[in-house]
């Protein structure tokens, strides 16, 4: 039980960056909602020049709509902005605890009492806290006695996690810009 402090702090700061995700998430929903919202409207409002590099135009246009409408209503199932309230509320109860002065039975009794009114973090966002604060910042963590390291199967997993998340954002952007630029590069449009 010595070791309530640091739970409690680790368990805050994992708490933290579930929120920060939940909230890029959102962000990043929003964002390419529009941001294929606008593309279905420039292939609307200039579908003459499109027609003639894709003969389907009329199909694809009605299949990007349909598409945007589903991921609205998919990103905004996940919740994640009430997701990152609730990883928030959470986070700044546990440094409240941290800084009352209680003992460490009762430090630990409301610790568990928080958790369990709290949705878990993944353990991906655990991770993620370890590289960051021991790579990235070059900070020691230690739970009680013993030092947090990242292991290769966590270096593993934070690596491809945010590769994995990139290169889809890059895609994600990327594919209506090469579509749209498509007809206006000589040689690649076919007419």
């Amino acid at each position: 039980m010595s070791n309530v402090d640091d739970r409690i702090w680790i368990t805050s700061r994992v708490r933290m960056i579930a929120e920060r995700k939940a909230i890029r998430n959102q962000n990043f929903s929003y964002i390419s909602v529009t941001y294929y919202s606008l593309f279905t409207v420039v292939l609307s409002v200039f579908s003459k020049f499109y027609v003639q590099t894709y003969p389907l135009l009329e199909e694809i246009n009605l299949s990007a709509s349909v598409v945007v409408l589903v991921a609205s209503l998919v990103a905004g199932g996940f919740r994640f902005e009430t997701r990152a309230n609730i990883y928030r509320e959470c986070y700044l109860k546990l440094q409240r605890l941290q800084s009352k002065a209680l003992s460490v039975e009762d430090r630990l009794t409301e610790y568990l009492d928080i958790l369990d009114i709290y949705p878990n973090h993944s353990e991906k966002d655990y991770y993620d806290l370890i590289i960051n604060h021991t790579y990235w910042e070059g900070k020691k963590l230690k739970m009680g006695d013993n030092a947090l390291v990242p292991t290769p199967f966590m270096w593993m997993s934070y690596t491809f996690r945010h590769i994995f998340y990139y290169a889809c954002v890059l895609f994600l952007f990327v594919a209506p810009l090469i579509f749209l630029a498509w007809p206006l590069v000589p040689g690649w449009a076919c007419k």
